[in-house]
Protein backbone atom coordinates (compact mmCIF):
# COMPACT_ATOMS: atom_id res chain seq x y z
CA UNK A 1 0.00 0.00 0.00
CA UNK A 2 1.40 3.53 -0.84
CA UNK A 3 0.67 7.01 -0.10
CA UNK A 4 -2.19 9.43 -1.04
CA UNK A 5 -0.49 12.66 -1.68
CA UNK A 6 -3.44 14.32 -3.43
CA UNK A 7 -3.74 17.32 -1.22
CA UNK A 8 -0.42 17.44 -0.33
CA UNK A 9 2.20 20.83 -0.76
CA UNK A 10 4.63 18.69 -2.99
CA UNK A 11 1.55 18.19 -5.20
CA UNK A 12 -0.21 21.35 -5.26
CA UNK A 13 2.64 23.41 -5.88
CA UNK A 14 3.59 22.01 -9.45
CA UNK A 15 2.38 24.82 -11.47
CA UNK A 16 4.56 27.16 -9.69
CA UNK A 17 7.18 25.22 -10.12
CA UNK A 18 6.44 24.29 -13.67
CA UNK A 19 6.50 28.38 -13.87
CA UNK A 20 9.92 28.70 -12.87
CA UNK A 21 10.82 25.58 -15.09
CA UNK A 22 9.41 26.24 -18.31
CA UNK A 23 11.52 28.94 -19.79
CA UNK A 24 15.38 27.60 -19.28
CA UNK A 25 14.40 23.97 -19.42
CA UNK A 26 11.77 23.66 -22.03
CA UNK A 27 14.57 25.75 -24.19
CA UNK A 28 17.19 22.51 -24.25
CA UNK A 29 14.29 20.01 -24.62
CA UNK A 30 13.84 18.91 -20.93
CA UNK A 31 9.81 18.72 -20.05
CA UNK A 32 10.23 17.32 -16.39
CA UNK A 33 11.89 18.06 -13.28
CA UNK A 34 12.08 17.11 -9.72
CA UNK A 35 13.59 17.74 -6.66
CA UNK A 36 14.07 16.06 -3.97
CA UNK A 37 15.66 16.27 -0.45
CA UNK A 38 15.65 12.20 1.22
CA UNK A 39 16.59 12.48 4.96
CA UNK A 40 18.39 9.54 6.86
CA UNK A 41 15.04 8.36 7.94
CA UNK A 42 13.35 8.13 4.98
CA UNK A 43 11.29 11.41 5.09
CA UNK A 44 11.79 13.97 2.38
CA UNK A 45 11.30 17.24 0.88
CA UNK A 46 9.69 17.48 -2.41
CA UNK A 47 9.32 19.82 -5.30
CA UNK A 48 8.29 18.48 -8.93
CA UNK A 49 6.66 19.89 -12.06
CA UNK A 50 4.71 16.73 -12.61
CA UNK A 51 2.11 16.22 -9.96
CA UNK A 52 0.36 13.11 -11.80
CA UNK A 53 3.48 11.33 -12.15
CA UNK A 54 4.60 11.57 -8.46
CA UNK A 55 0.86 11.20 -7.10
CA UNK A 56 1.49 7.81 -9.24
CA UNK A 57 4.84 7.43 -7.78
CA UNK A 58 3.52 7.29 -4.24
CA UNK A 59 0.24 5.82 -4.41
CA UNK A 60 1.98 2.77 -5.91
CA UNK A 61 4.95 2.96 -3.27
CA UNK A 62 7.47 2.93 -6.06
CA UNK A 63 9.93 4.53 -3.56
CA UNK A 64 10.69 0.73 -2.62
CA UNK A 65 11.99 -0.58 -5.86
CA UNK A 66 15.36 -1.32 -6.18
CA UNK A 67 16.19 1.40 -8.10
CA UNK A 68 15.09 4.04 -6.38
CA UNK A 69 16.26 3.64 -3.44
CA UNK A 70 19.63 2.88 -5.00
CA UNK A 71 19.20 6.45 -5.96
CA UNK A 72 18.16 7.78 -2.43
CA UNK A 73 20.92 6.14 -0.31
CA UNK A 74 23.50 4.47 -2.80
CA UNK A 75 24.88 6.97 -4.78
CA UNK A 76 27.80 8.95 -4.19
CA UNK A 77 28.10 12.47 -5.02
CA UNK A 78 28.03 13.72 -9.03
CA UNK A 79 25.68 13.16 -11.51
CA UNK A 80 24.36 9.97 -13.04
CA UNK A 81 22.71 9.23 -16.57
CA UNK A 82 19.45 6.79 -15.96
CA UNK A 83 20.78 4.79 -18.86
CA UNK A 84 23.73 3.77 -16.02
CA UNK A 85 21.00 2.44 -13.52
CA UNK A 86 18.41 0.45 -13.43
CA UNK A 87 15.79 1.40 -16.50
CA UNK A 88 14.15 -2.22 -16.08
CA UNK A 89 12.61 -1.38 -13.27
CA UNK A 90 9.04 -0.47 -11.94
CA UNK A 91 9.45 3.33 -11.10
CA UNK A 92 11.45 3.56 -14.86
CA UNK A 93 9.06 1.88 -16.38
CA UNK A 94 5.60 3.38 -15.24
CA UNK A 95 6.93 7.05 -15.86
CA UNK A 96 8.32 5.83 -19.83
CA UNK A 97 4.93 4.21 -20.85
CA UNK A 98 2.18 6.48 -18.83
CA UNK A 99 3.79 9.69 -18.28
CA UNK A 100 6.45 9.94 -21.19
CA UNK A 101 9.40 10.66 -18.89
CA UNK A 102 12.30 9.47 -19.88
CA UNK A 103 16.54 9.94 -21.08
CA UNK A 104 16.76 11.64 -17.47
CA UNK A 105 19.73 12.68 -15.32
CA UNK A 106 20.30 12.74 -11.63
CA UNK A 107 22.08 14.78 -9.76
CA UNK A 108 23.42 14.56 -6.78
CA UNK A 109 24.35 16.28 -3.28
CA UNK A 110 25.16 14.23 -0.43
CA UNK A 111 25.70 15.71 2.86
CA UNK A 112 25.91 13.78 6.27
CA UNK A 113 22.16 14.11 7.45
CA UNK A 114 20.71 13.99 3.83
CA UNK A 115 21.24 13.58 0.17
CA UNK A 116 19.74 16.36 -2.21
CA UNK A 117 18.62 15.10 -5.35
CA UNK A 118 18.19 17.22 -9.14
CA UNK A 119 16.28 15.03 -11.45
CA UNK A 120 15.80 16.11 -15.14
CA UNK A 121 14.05 14.23 -18.36
CA UNK A 122 12.76 14.50 -21.31
CA UNK A 123 10.21 12.48 -23.61
CA UNK A 124 10.77 9.15 -24.83
CA UNK A 125 11.53 10.29 -28.40
CA UNK A 126 14.34 13.02 -27.56
CA UNK A 127 17.44 10.46 -27.08
CA UNK A 128 19.64 13.30 -27.84
CA UNK A 129 19.23 14.92 -25.24
CA UNK A 130 21.51 12.71 -23.22
CA UNK A 131 24.92 14.01 -25.23
CA UNK A 132 22.94 17.55 -24.21
CA UNK A 133 23.31 16.61 -20.60
CA UNK A 134 27.22 15.27 -21.26
CA UNK A 135 28.60 18.42 -22.89
CA UNK A 136 26.31 20.88 -20.62
CA UNK A 137 26.39 19.84 -17.06
CA UNK A 138 27.18 23.27 -16.33
CA UNK A 139 23.88 24.50 -17.30
CA UNK A 140 22.44 21.78 -15.22
CA UNK A 141 24.38 23.49 -12.43
CA UNK A 142 23.73 26.66 -13.09
CA UNK A 143 19.99 26.06 -13.62
CA UNK A 144 20.46 24.05 -9.81
CA UNK A 145 21.52 27.86 -8.47
CA UNK A 146 18.87 29.49 -10.60
CA UNK A 147 15.66 27.25 -8.94
CA UNK A 148 17.42 27.85 -5.27
CA UNK A 149 17.30 30.78 -5.67
CA UNK A 150 13.43 31.59 -7.85
CA UNK A 151 12.17 28.47 -5.88
CA UNK A 152 13.33 29.82 -2.13
CA UNK A 153 10.42 30.14 -0.74
CA UNK A 154 8.81 26.67 -2.08
CA UNK A 155 11.52 25.38 -0.40
CA UNK A 156 11.02 26.78 2.86
CA UNK A 157 7.43 25.59 2.55
CA UNK A 158 8.38 22.14 1.38
CA UNK A 159 10.71 22.07 4.49
CA UNK A 160 7.37 22.68 6.67
CA UNK A 161 5.61 19.74 4.53
CA UNK A 162 7.74 16.82 4.19
CA UNK A 163 6.71 13.40 3.21
CA UNK A 164 6.87 10.55 5.47
CA UNK A 165 6.35 7.07 3.92
CA UNK A 166 4.14 4.71 5.71
CA UNK A 167 7.65 1.99 6.27
CA UNK A 168 10.53 2.18 6.24
CA UNK A 169 12.43 1.44 2.55
CA UNK A 170 13.14 -2.35 2.16
CA UNK A 171 16.68 -2.85 0.72
CA UNK A 172 17.94 -5.59 -0.88
CA UNK A 173 19.77 -8.14 0.26
CA UNK A 174 21.29 -8.67 -3.05
CA UNK A 175 24.83 -6.72 -4.37
CA UNK A 176 23.96 -3.68 -5.77
CA UNK A 177 24.07 -2.44 -9.29
CA UNK A 178 26.05 0.30 -9.05
CA UNK A 179 29.93 0.86 -8.67
CA UNK A 180 31.60 0.61 -5.32
CA UNK A 181 33.02 3.53 -4.90
CA UNK A 182 35.11 1.46 -2.62
CA UNK A 183 36.38 -0.74 -4.79
CA UNK A 184 40.30 -2.34 -5.32
CA UNK A 185 40.67 -0.18 -8.85
CA UNK A 186 39.51 2.96 -7.03
CA UNK A 187 41.58 2.71 -4.12
CA UNK A 188 44.53 1.83 -6.12
CA UNK A 189 44.44 5.00 -8.55
CA UNK A 190 43.85 6.78 -5.53
CA UNK A 191 46.93 5.77 -4.16
CA UNK A 192 49.15 6.16 -7.19
CA UNK A 193 47.82 9.68 -7.74
CA UNK A 194 49.05 11.50 -4.96
CA UNK A 195 48.78 15.24 -4.86
CA UNK A 196 50.99 17.50 -2.88
CA UNK A 197 50.20 21.10 -4.80
CA UNK A 198 46.96 22.22 -5.95
CA UNK A 199 47.47 24.35 -8.26
CA UNK A 200 45.29 27.31 -8.80
CA UNK A 201 46.71 29.22 -11.96
CA UNK A 202 49.70 26.61 -14.15
CA UNK A 203 50.58 29.44 -15.66
CA UNK A 204 51.52 31.60 -13.40
CA UNK A 205 52.74 29.09 -10.86
CA UNK A 206 49.92 29.51 -8.07
CA UNK A 207 48.66 26.83 -5.68
CA UNK A 208 47.74 25.21 -2.45
CA UNK A 209 49.65 23.16 -0.26
CA UNK A 210 47.73 19.69 0.48
CA UNK A 211 47.76 21.09 4.27
CA UNK A 212 46.43 24.58 2.73
CA UNK A 213 43.89 22.85 0.24
CA UNK A 214 42.23 20.79 3.42
CA UNK A 215 41.76 24.02 5.61
CA UNK A 216 39.92 26.04 2.56
CA UNK A 217 37.66 22.88 2.52
CA UNK A 218 37.11 23.04 5.92
CA UNK A 219 36.55 26.76 5.76
CA UNK A 220 34.05 26.52 2.79
CA UNK A 221 32.03 23.99 4.84
CA UNK A 222 32.17 25.73 7.58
Amino acid sequence: MGLNLTNHFSLTSSSVVSQICDAPLSGVGISYFNYIKVFNDGSRELLTNNAEWIDHFYKNALYNTTAVIDIEYMLPKGYFLWTELQTQDAAYLDGRQFYNIDHGITLVTRCEEYTELYIFASTRDNEQIRSFYQKNIDLLQRFVLFFNDKGNDLLRKASKNKIYLPDRQVFSQQKNTLPDSNDIQKQEFLASTNISRFFINTNGGVYLTKREAECAAFAANG
